[in-house]
């Protein structure tokens, strides 16, 4: 009887778990999440334009949105958890499934390469966009100064010129590490082909 009682316990528990999650409370609560995580993000491009990426203007809505990131991934590591794994298409339907993927990508490194595995087998179960799954890959990988795999990151640095000490700006796309294949690797991952998406960028490959 002694053991047969923990394993009542245990399906008891899992039983009570399952009811009290309220997947379509989840989805809304996680589409909100959402929203917020873009909240001043939509407004940096214009404020970029008009002020500079180091001006004040912009560091106020950095440290607003950070204060937003910080609070939006506390709530998705605990989603994470009680749901035990990714809350992905079939748990809470297309459009939540996107936003613990922007949370995690905006996470610091240490979080994005905790759950990097997580959101790739979200990808190969398509729970997740493989779109979007490329992406948070691809910027993994840059942030450690590794080429990237689908070509999703661009980047923009400011440097000198060594004649008239002018300091500019300069967009760039992240090195691939294999651009033979890359519109076939994008293809399979639901991304267009690359130069279309450099050209919204005002870049080519072949600059």
């Amino acid at each position: 009887m002694r053991r047969i009682m923990p394993l009542l316990l245990l399906i008891l528990f899992s039983c009570n778990t399952e009811k009290s999650l309220n997947t379509e409370k989840l989805a809304i609560e996680l589409d909100s999440i959402l929203v917020v995580d873009q909240k001043y993000r939509l407004q940096m491009q214009e404020v970029q334009e008009e002020y500079g990426w180091n001006s004040p203007e912009m560091g106020e809505l950095w440290k607003k949105q950070m204060q937003i990131d910080r609070s939006n991934l506390e709530r998705v590591i605990e989603i994470i958890d009680q749901v035990g794994g990714y809350p992905g298409k079939s748990l809470v339907g297309n459009s939540a499934s996107k936003s613990t993927f922007y949370v995690l990508q905006h996470a610091p490194d240490i979080i994005q390469e905790k759950y990097y595995n997580l959101i790739v087998a979200a990808a190969k179960e398509n729970e997740l966009d493989k779109r979007l799954a490329g992406m948070y890959q691809d910027r993994y990988l840059m942030h450690r100064g590794e080429d990237q795999l689908f070509g999703t990151q661009i980047r923009s640095e400011y440097e000198t010129d060594s004649i008239s000490g002018e300091r500019f700006e300069k967009t760039f796309v992240w090195p691939i590490a294999d651009t033979t294949r890359i519109d076939s690797v994008r293809m399979v991952n639901g991304l267009g082909p690359l130069e279309d998406y450099l050209s919204s960028f005002g870049l080519s490959r072949w600059d």
